[in-house]
């Protein structure tokens, strides 16, 4: 089924005003009153000056790259989420929190990318193939528009929920300042992210048919497979010497407490955010297919890279 709308031009009329959800409203509020800059707020002489080796540096950058242009594919999806917020007349909050959650994700973008231009220099587009193919495929909005409008909001929160899970080993790991303090920040943005997809959840999973449903879950793990996996959050699903060589990077960020995670460590911290997410969906009708490479199913990096 297809929930595309058509908002090349969307008619914006009824105006909706009021406010329906409450909680909603709430989280709008406090994004004002905690909004942050990485230019005026963070000090990023620490990386600047620090004494790190070249290849230390250069790995950071790269790591830092990858953070960036996830920050910045998630931008993009923000602004067609509002054009159909516009559409489909959704109230007042709803559309200043998908405007919150493009602000944010610019920020953060720019905050990763200042973080590499700090170290080394920031990629402004990938040098290996397969990432220039994988990233921008995470939003493909041929996916998104299959989804009803809030389910579909409801979803990206099940990826901001892993992030903020893996956001808490790198907040620990970084040695500098500055990228301490932009995990942390980071952190507190995405988990007003997260909690708006569950009140979401709250009022509309009943709503939401069985088709639907399993649709959501089958998309879900189809982006945490074939993208989140294969470069993003974790490297399980690269080819041999893709994995080795991205693996390499973050070893040696996480190694240098640059903000990153360990490789051999993100597997198992998937594991249990993919557990948290089943608990809080399931009793709502949904269904998270299985996904090998965190439910302790034969090992994918025995088997053939995914197409």
């Amino acid at each position: 089924m297809s929930y595309a709308t058509p908002i090349d031009n969307p008619n914006p009329y009824p105006i909706n005003i009021g406010v329906t959800y409450p909680e909603v409203w709430h989280l709008c509020q406090t994004a004002v009153e905690l909004a942050w800059s990485p230019s005026r707020d963070i000090d990023f002489s620490d990386l600047k000056n620090a004494d790190l080796p070249p290849e230390v540096r250069a790995a950071g950058a790269e790591w830092w790259s990858v953070r960036a242009w996830m920050e910045h594919v998630a931008i993009a999806y923000g602004a067609e989420r509002l054009k159909e917020a516009v559409a489909t007349h959704q109230p007042l909050e709803v559309k200043q929190q998908i405007t919150n959650f493009i602000n944010e994700e610019l920020r953060h973008h720019e905050a990763s990318f200042r973080i590499a231009e700090a170290l080394d220099q920031f990629h402004a587009s990938p040098r290996s193939s397969y990432m220039e193919e994988i990233i921008p495929s995470f939003h493909d909005e041929n996916h998104e528009r299959k989804l009803p409008f809030l389910a579909g909001l409801a979803l990206n929160a099940l990826f901001e929920s892993m992030s903020g899970d893996l956001l808490a080993p790198r907040t620990r790991n970084a040695k500098f300042e500055s990228i301490r303090q932009i995990c942390k920040l980071i952190d507190r943005d995405e988990a007003r992210h997260v909690q708006f997809g569950r009140i979401l959840l709250r009022y509309h999973a009943k709503d939401i048919s069985d088709e639907d449903k399993q649709v959501i879950g089958q998309v879900f793990v189809k982006k945490l497979r074939q993208t989140l996996l294969r470069g993003v959050y974790s490297v399980v699903n690269l080819p041999e010497a893709d994995r080795a060589k991205a693996g390499h990077v973050r070893a040696l960020s996480a190694q240098w407490g640059l903000g990153a995670s360990h490789p051999d460590e993100e597997v198992e911290i998937l594991r249990g955010s993919l557990k948290r997410i089943r608990e809080w969906v399931e009793p709502h009708g949904f269904v998270i297919p299985e996904v090998p490479e965190l439910d302790g199913l034969p090992d994918p990096r025995e088997q053939p890279a995914l197409a």
